[in-house]
């Protein structure tokens, strides 16, 4: 874990007149294992913290004792550290994906936001509010995870009524040239389209009866012969963006019939049947939310204070995707599939080690640990039936099953196939 945080070995405190215990590095590694750590409160998990470095960590090397010293080197030192660590985390993550199996060619991403409960503090109403649940404050979260073997690739934290889809925007540009973006119903609009499509990414998102769509605009391109082209044109805006040509494609039922919009026209590069197959794994970034709020714990953070608050979900995040470089690096040194990585069997393998300390000789303690997380490893078994429960009754908050409608596609009219071949006449192919 200290070769992971290596890239901070040399970074010195921005804000520290003086010498300090808490350096870059020593603060790094106390909040990973804080977040490693299962104890009830922050406290109690800097306590076995402190417990964990005091070997490392001895004379002229020795860091701060309390956890408010922690925290506030923390928050001194974010602006710096966290930069830097994220940008060294995404040329590590970058390598990873190499280890990971390609779908039909496509290093497979998803996009997807997510909300964090946080204590109801007046700090945490007034810096993040208070979303639709009104019960308590949220941080939202909105990541971008390789969905196979849950490696993080970007993240933006945001206050509580946050707009996912302006976090990806922001994120879009960063995106490997490679990579399919995967996502649900609530990446749609014409915004968030062009801009992936004008950075050179390739995406495949759920649409359904808030999209409007036209057909046939340039009747007389090769390309409409396909039969599966669209474009995306809004009405109010026709003067001033091109229309978006993009690919309608129907996968599933008739009765669970779904629709998915992409800008990858080419059916050898993407048939029916890969899109078909290739959203299903979108359940990804599902599991990724559930190993950091279940498994890590993060579903409630625990800070008082609103920065606090914003530090400890980095962490967490940053924790996560520590714990997925891991289990990738171990099992490719073994020739296993990197998929196969189980994060509650890592994260139990990690706890076990901290809790043992570094007893005997450091190499064969790492080798043995190399070797314990090469076998944290999903069980083989298929499952044979639905994964439904036994007795499921119905309560005020259950939700009533929801049908999704088609995108509504309708024919270009001859003024907008006269202004589209005036204004745009490159797309007549």
């Amino acid at each position: 874990m200290s070769g992971i945080l290596g890239c901070l070995a040399g970074l010195a405190d921005p804000k520290a007149g003086r010498s300090v215990r808490w350096t870059p590095l020593a603060a790094s590694l106390a909040a990973v294992l804080m977040a490693l750590d299962p104890g009830c409160t922050l406290g109690v998990r800097c306590e076995d913290t402190l417990g964990c470095m005091s070997k490392d960590f001895t004379r002229r090397r020795r860091v701060g004792k309390t956890y408010n010293g922690l925290l506030k080197a923390l928050e001194r030192q974010s602006d710096v550290v966290l930069p830097v660590l994220r940008a060294d985390l995404r040329a590590r993550v970058l390598r990873a994906l190499e280890m990971v199996p390609k779908v039909s060619g496509w290093t497979l991403l998803a996009v997807d936001g997510t909300k964090e409960d946080l204590p109801r503090t007046r700090d945490h109403e007034q810096i993040f509010g208070i979303a639709d649940n009104g019960a308590c404050p949220q941080a939202f979260v909105t990541a971008i995870v390789e969905v196979q073997a849950g490696l993080l690739w970007d993240w933006r934290i945001g206050i509580a009524r946050s707009n996912e889809r302006e976090h990806l925007r922001e994120m879009a540009s960063d995106l490997p040239d490679d990579a399919l973006l995967l996502g649900d119903g609530g990446y749609f609009g014409y915004p968030q389209w062009s801009a992936l499509d004008k950075s050179g990414k390739s995406f495949l998102i759920r649409v359904g009866g808030n999209v409007r769509l036209l057909q046939e605009l340039f009747p007389d391109a090769r390309i409409e012969r396909q039969g599966d082209i669209v474009y995306a044109w809004p009405v109010h805006e026709q003067s001033k963006v091109p229309p978006l040509r993009l690919r309608l494609i129907a996968v599933g039922s008739k009765k669970d019939r779904v629709y998915l919009l992409t800008n990858v026209l080419d059916h050898a590069k993407l048939s029916r049947r890969s899109a078909g197959a290739i959203y299903r794994l979108r359940w990804g970034i599902e599991l990724f939310y559930r190993t950091l709020k279940r498994t890590l714990g993060y579903a409630k953070l625990r800070s008082r204070s609103g920065r606090r608050g914003k530090i400890e979900l980095e962490w967490g995040l940053i924790t996560a995707t520590i714990l997925a470089l891991i289990g990738t690096h171990a099992l490719h040194r073994r020739h296993r599939d990197p998929r196969r990585q189980s994060p509650a069997g890592m994260l139990r393998v990690m706890r076990a080690a901290l809790l043992r300390g570094g007893r005997g000789r450091p190499d064969k303690a790492l080798a043995a640990l190399d070797r314990e997380i090469a076998r944290a490893v999903k069980d083989p078994y298929r499952r044979r039936k639905s994964k439904r429960s036994r007795h499921n009754p119905e309560t005020k908050n259950t939700p009533f099953p929801q049908h999704l409608q088609p995108p509504k596609v309708r024919r270009a009219t001859p003024q907008e196939r006269r202004k589209a071949k005036k204004s745009h006449p490159s797309l007549i192919v």
